[in-house]
């Protein structure tokens, strides 16, 4: 038996992993998913669900060819298709979903062939190998440790600072000119598709929309299957004009969101009555030249829409915003870091990061560096402190709490006394469903 999440060997009879905190018996697995440990073209080994969305499955998964951890994507358009067995078949008796389940996993394919041309860019997701098996398509992928900016979105207050923000977006603008030079469109551009890696520094673009557009061409209704305040008029249109500019208008519906905490009026209203708020409008830290390129690129006729990233990218950099005035992004991860894992529930994988030295206080008043959620009031408003001694390579661990900090053997912490803990260590905070990791690197 193997860890679904980090595939290492688990004793008989124990649930919870000993070395990443995964717990088996507190996994809701979907009924839609491949069970757990299938067996994917006699080289991947399932685990857990990622992510699942109405054209698709993602799976954490072992390659054991390579002995690594890749990320597997399954074709299943959900509205069209069920699982029997491990199969996916189209819904029985629905001559139509039949056509649109052959129709999409043919274009689904093709199209993923055409991404191997950017294996090598900087900020679009490695894809390794694809195939066909159970009557579906997978795209095995590299495995992104992070979370995506919606998520980063939410973890840092409900919206960014203008400058990291535009420092994202120019990231993702710059990985779409290459795609775009490929003619490749993305379609699919939202927080939820650019996905942040550990450290907070770099991006990557996730689920091209390749499962979308064939379903498109299949004459669906393409309302349904878009994300209403970040797809363009055109895209609404089955013979709508799409091109370069339809990213762009993605991409700064996105910047919009990140740097207002606001989803933009969706498009098809705006043609209406376009009551979206400028952002120079809205009381934010953001300069006057931002919010017009933002403006010119979520104009509502592409003729009138920036055209490309490029000319976007232009119009930022031009227009006052420069790389050289970010403020300092998240703390480098190969400085000693304190992990906050949560392996049930809201904030899993909530990462906090400090340099020797200094003190993280973990609990859940706001004023604490690491939280955890505020309904655990099992967990005092200032549980513990913790900081790195780099000389003496040990973590110091101070107990100020009501319930507890006990380490992994079930020892518990002398109450305000400063204890010495060595790094690789799990400490459970009054409870072992939550969880502190303690790395240095």
């Amino acid at each position: 038996m193997y860890c679904p999440n980090c595939f290492s060997v688990l004793q008989p009879g124990v649930t919870r992993c000993s070395h990443c905190s995964f717990d088996t018996k507190e996994y809701a697995h979907s009924t839609d998913a491949l069970p757990l440990y299938t067996s994917l073209n006699d080289q991947y080994m399932i685990g857990r669900v990622l992510g699942q969305g109405g054209f698709g499955i993602t799976y954490k998964a072992l390659d054991t060819f390579k002995n690594r951890v890749v990320a597997i994507k399954e074709y299943m358009p959900s509205n069209y298709a069920q699982r029997t067995g491990c199969q996916v078949v189209p819904i029985p008796g629905d001559t139509k979903a039949a056509r649109i389940f052959e129709h999409g996993k043919i274009s689904y394919i093709d199209e993923i062939k055409t991404l191997y041309q950017f294996e090598n860019v900087k900020g679009v997701v490695q894809i390794f190998t694809h195939f066909q098996e159970n009557n579906t398509a997978y795209l095995v992928m590299e495995y992104l440790d992070g979370c995506n900016l919606k998520a980063y979105v939410k973890s840092h207050g409900g919206r960014l600072d203008p400058a990291l923000a535009g420092n994202y977006i120019v990231k993702a603008a710059r990985a779409l000119q290459q795609v775009h030079a490929g003619h490749i469109l993305h379609r699919d551009i939202s927080p939820e598709n650019i996905y942040i890696l550990f450290g907070g520094t770099e991006i990557k673009l996730i689920d091209f929309g390749a499962a979308r557009k064939c379903v498109e061409d299949s004459e669906q209704e393409n309302s349904v299957l878009l994300k209403p305040g970040f797809a363009p008029p055109e895209q609404y249109s089955k013979n709508g004009n799409q091109n370069t500019w339809t990213d762009v208008y993605a991409l700064a519906a996105t910047l919009y969101y990140i740097v207002s905490g606001k989803v933009p009026q969706d498009s098809l209203s705006r043609m209406q009555a376009d009551q979206l708020q400028p952002l120079d409008q809205m009381g934010l830290p953001i300069s006057a030249s931002m919010a017009q390129a933002v403006r010119h690129a979520l104009e509502i006729d592409y003729a009138k829409r920036t055209q490309t990233c490029t000319q976007f990218i232009d119009e930022l950099v031009c227009g006052g915003w420069t790389e050289r005035t970010i403020p300092q992004p998240p703390p480098n991860p190969a400085l000693p870091t304190c992990i906050v894992t949560r392996v049930a529930g809201t904030n899993v994988g909530q990462r906090v990061w400090f340099k020797p030295g200094e003190t993280v206080s973990v609990g859940r008043l706001a004023a604490c560096n690491a939280l955890v959620p505020s309904t655990d009031m099992i967990i005092s408003k200032r549980h513990c402190l913790i900081t790195y001694n780099a000389q003496k390579q040990r973590f110091i661990v101070t107990d100020v709490s009501t319930n507890g900090t006990y380490m992994q053997n079930g020892k518990r912490l002398r109450y305000n006394q400063p204890e010495q803990i060595v790094p690789g260590s799990i400490l459970y905070l009054a409870r072992e469903h939550i969880i502190i990791q303690l790395v240095a690197t």
